[in-house]
């Protein structure tokens, strides 16, 4: 009995004292897991510029110690570069400050709250709109233009995805002088179209025209409804259109060769879903951050979004070079242009409201990009 007893005691010992040397090696990790956190926040608080591209959003941002944003800087000053800078190196901006004037009647300068619009960029949020629905199963790439505009000629063999890349063989043939609404605009372009003599890709409006008419069919709202409640609401992009931009305080005035451009409120609600919106430089890095880390839309649906037919390189507003895509954009004095990397982690964008007729800041754009990240551009 006493053996019996000292063997259940010795037993008991050994394993109270296995159970609190695990307790004390967890207790220990977590500890130690809680130290590394603790040292890592602080150092991030130390070093600001080892924080995340997106916690610097809208903020004026000049590395003066980084080799890449001091010549930058001084590229833009002497090209005359007029709008909003960013630079985004390793996930790091390096260089985010406005140049030139937004208004200069009013003595009023660029910075990175400057809203420019962003013309043939809005493309590719059409193009994001899209696959959602797609991703609801209320649309596929595969479905045809018939389904919602089966007038249109050749309709029962244009795809979603033919649409989205440009080679639905397209061509506009007229433009709604007396926009009453969204809608009604696009049923005036569906039915001023014509086929062009192959669908080989080319650049035709009229494809995201027709997008954004299928996206008011299928939600049926408005486009402008749909686009505030994805990209405003829900994703907190602040992005204006044309009546919210033109009474806005970070409005800029667009110039073409040193004069204003008039407004035209006509040609922006003509643009519906392909030219009509305004942003920061920032929040537009924002938004593809958003879609390359996949919180619009999940990893397949955006690889079948920027997904280029055999042989091309545009697709759903952007062109796809490989290791980095870039998107342009021109109207009424404003040129947009985006370079940026399939990670996201690097970029350049230039938001201009002025422009110079023969000379693009597109150039500039890709130059600074490859001095950046050292791929080269086409």
């Amino acid at each position: 009995m006493k053996r019996t007893q000292h063997r259940q005691l010795k037993y008991f010992t050994w394993r109270h004292f296995l159970i609190t040397t695990v307790i004390i090696l967890i207790l220990g990790v977590g500890t130690w897991g809680f130290y590394q956190v603790t040292q890592m926040h602080e150092a991030e608080a130390a070093h600001p510029e080892t924080q995340d591209a997106l916690d610097q959003i809208d903020q004026n941002v000049f590395l003066e110690d980084n080799d890449h944003a001091v010549s930058a800087n001084h590229q833009l000053e002497k090209a005359g570069f007029t709008g909003t800078a960013l630079l985004v190196e390793n996930n790091r901006i390096i260089l985010q400050k406005g140049y030139g004037y937004a208004n200069e009647a009013e003595n009023r300068f660029n910075n990175p709250q400057s809203l420019f619009q962003i013309a043939s960029i809005q493309k590719s949020f059409t193009a994001t709109l899209i696959m959602q629905q797609v991703q609801q199963g209320k649309l596929s790439l595969e479905t045809l233009l018939a389904r919602y505009y089966p007038n249109v000629p050749n309709a029962r063999r244009i795809t979603i995805k033919q649409l989205l890349t440009m080679t639905s063989g397209l061509s506009q043939t007229g433009e709604d002088q007396n926009v009453i609404s969204e809608l009604d605009n696009v049923n005036f372009d569906a039915s001023h179209v014509k086929l062009l003599p192959s669908n080989r890709w080319t650049y035709q409006a009229i494809n995201f025209r027709l997008l954004a008419g299928i996206l008011m069919k299928i939600t049926h709202q408005s486009y402008w409804e749909l686009f505030n409640n994805v990209f405003n609401k829900q994703y907190h992009l602040n992005i204006a259109n044309y009546e919210n931009f033109m009474h806005s305080e970070h409005r800029t005035i667009a110039y073409q060769n040193g004069n204003i451009v008039p407004d035209n409120p006509r040609q922006y609600a003509r643009e519906t879903g392909t030219g009509n919106v305004a942003m920061s430089a920032g929040m537009l890095y924002r938004y593809y951050r958003l879609l390359i880390d996949h919180k619009i839309i999940t990893v397949s649906r955006l690889h079948d979004m920027w997904q280029p037919v055999v042989g091309e390189s545009y697709s759903s507003g952007l062109y796809h070079w490989g290791k980095y895509n870039s998107g342009h954009g021109i109207l009424d004095g404003f040129e947009p242009t985006i370079v940026i990397t399939n990670n996201g982690r690097s970029a350049v964008i230039l938001l201009s409201n002025s422009r110079v007729r023969g000379k693009s800041w597109q150039t500039l754009a890709k130059a600074l990009f490859t001095q950046m990240t050292a791929i080269k551009t086409r």
